[in-house]
């Protein structure tokens, strides 16, 4: 390429004063056109075939047009001519390729920052972050291109941080506005967590980091960053802490209580064994031994952390559900609250009558703990669809709140602050599905003004 421009820097200016010579319109501006081919040299080829054609642009001009022509003229007019010419052919030259080097450093540039743009995008959307600069004197928040959707929805790219914070949840909005102008107005680095709500209903955490530009105080830039996966491994650490805890705690418990539950169960024996004890407190005595000796079970099996290899069943459902009602049934009419039950007598589920009762047990407890101070009732209802039992038991107590739906199964989690451990519908979800079930939480479009129901479903014998 840099020799055919040297090639062209002695064919174009000599092609240029020929056709000026040819050209009477061109004669006023004799080297105009041979300037125009120094420019596009200079800028296509480089400075070296520029200079190259400035100095054929002066040699044909003196050779060709300069009296007399066809000869190399000296004399002093002549030189002036080629002086003038050369002078300004070689400012043309240097123009151009001043302007030549700036392009292609501009090129560069552009190519540098495009690269530069593309690495940010892609590590915007590995690290599922996005990286924002704040102008605190305009007061307007720009978020850079490509990043990751981490409010679960595009953001304005250039719009104060308001509308930004409107998108956290509303218990974390006070305290990040604090926290970022506490920030700013120390001029100093910040980090903040805090939690947004998508969409389609998920609570994702987002954790926010910025600082103030060196250059300007007043250009703050930072990244924020999607870290739902590091709070539910925390969350995951936590708990499995809390429930290795929990094991050594019963398993000691366990251990204690064995020994009472053994004197307890002797006398009641001695207790039944009373001559002229009317029926209906042997029969109180009686459920009462029955309950002991779960207990008993449930300790034992505490001590070893397994589960018994109990027959799969069958059990009639009935029976379970009636037993479970007349422990509860005492406690809700003392509320003055009404226990129904909707069972079909024929249901038989493969599942051990010990697990059908924990799980009944725990439902019909959270109820009663739900229920208002009067009027009010519970149904558990048993019915058949295709090859399941459907066990649905619903209240009208006071409900679940949306936000706590998500979070009614984890462990340690309850709304019952003065009685509650957490523990309980997560158990129950646990049997629900060893036994091949699946259990689901029901809080709308509920039927005669009931406001929670749970939905069992386990499979027939």
């Amino acid at each position: 390429m840099l020799l055919g421009g040297y090639l062209a820097a002695i064919l174009l200016p000599w092609l240029g004063v020929i056709f000026t010579i040819r050209t009477p319109a061109l004669h006023g501006t004799p080297v105009a056109l041979s300037y125009i081919f120094v420019a596009g040299i200079t800028v296509f080829s480089g400075l070296g075939p520029g200079l190259l054609a400035v100095v054929c642009t002066a040699f044909f001009f003196n050779y060709l047009v300069i009296e007399p022509a066809g000869t190399f003229s000296l004399d002093p007019r002549s030189l002036l001519y080629t002086v003038v010419i050369l002078t300004i052919g070689f400012l043309i030259a240097w123009l151009c390729d001043v302007q030549r080097v700036t392009r292609s450093r501009l090129t560069a540039a552009l190519t540098s920052l495009q690269v530069r743009t593309d690495a940010l995008m892609e590590a915007q959307q590995a690290s599922n972050s996005a990286v924002w600069m704040f102008n605190v004197d305009v007061g307007v928040l720009h978020w850079a291109e490509g990043g990751a959707l981490v409010f679960g929805q595009p953001v304005v790219a250039d719009a104060p941080p308001q509308s930004t914070v409107d998108l956290l949840v509303e218990e974390d909005r006070a305290r990040v506005l604090e926290e970022y102008a506490q920030a700013i107005a120390a001029g100093r680095a910040f980090r903040s967590e805090f939690r947004v709500r998508w969409p389609n209903g998920e609570i994702h955490w987002l954790e926010s980091r910025g600082t103030p530009s060196a250059l300007n105080p007043k250009i703050w830039h930072g990244v924020t960053i999607d870290i739902t996966d590091r709070k539910n491994a925390e969350l995951a650490l936590v708990r499995s802490e809390k429930l290795a805890a929990i094991g050594r705690l019963s398993a000691t418990i366990a251990h204690e209580v064995n020994n009472p539950l053994e004197a307890v169960t002797n006398l009641l024996y001695l207790a039944q064994s009373e001559p002229g004890l009317p029926q209906d407190t042997r029969d109180y005595l009686e459920r009462a031994d029955q309950e002991l000796s779960r207990l008993g079970g449930i300790a034992r099996r505490t001590l070893t952390f397994v589960r018994p290899k109990s027959s799969p069943g069958p059990v009639r459902a009935l029976e379970v559900v009636e037993a479970v009602v007349g422990m509860f049934q005492p406690r809700c009419a003392a509320r003055g609250a009404d226990l129904r039950i909707l069972a079909d007598s024929d249901t038989i589920l493969a599942i051990p009558s010990d697990d059908l009762r924990q799980i009944l047990t725990n439902l019909v407890s959270n109820a009663c703990d739900a229920l208002p101070e009067s009027g009010g009732r519970i149904e558990i209802e048993v019915a058949e669809a295709g090859s399941l039992a459907v066990l649905t038991i619903r209240d009208n107590g006071a409900g679940i709140t949306p936000d706590n739906v998500p979070r009614i199964f984890d462990p340690f989690f309850t709304t019952k602050e003065d009685v509650g451990t957490g523990i309980g519908l997560w158990v129950t979800k646990d049997l629900v599905e060893k036994n091949g079930g699946r259990i689901a939480l029901e809080a709308r479009g509920l039927p005669d003004g009931f406001r929670t129901a749970f939905r069992v479903e386990l499979p027939l014998a």
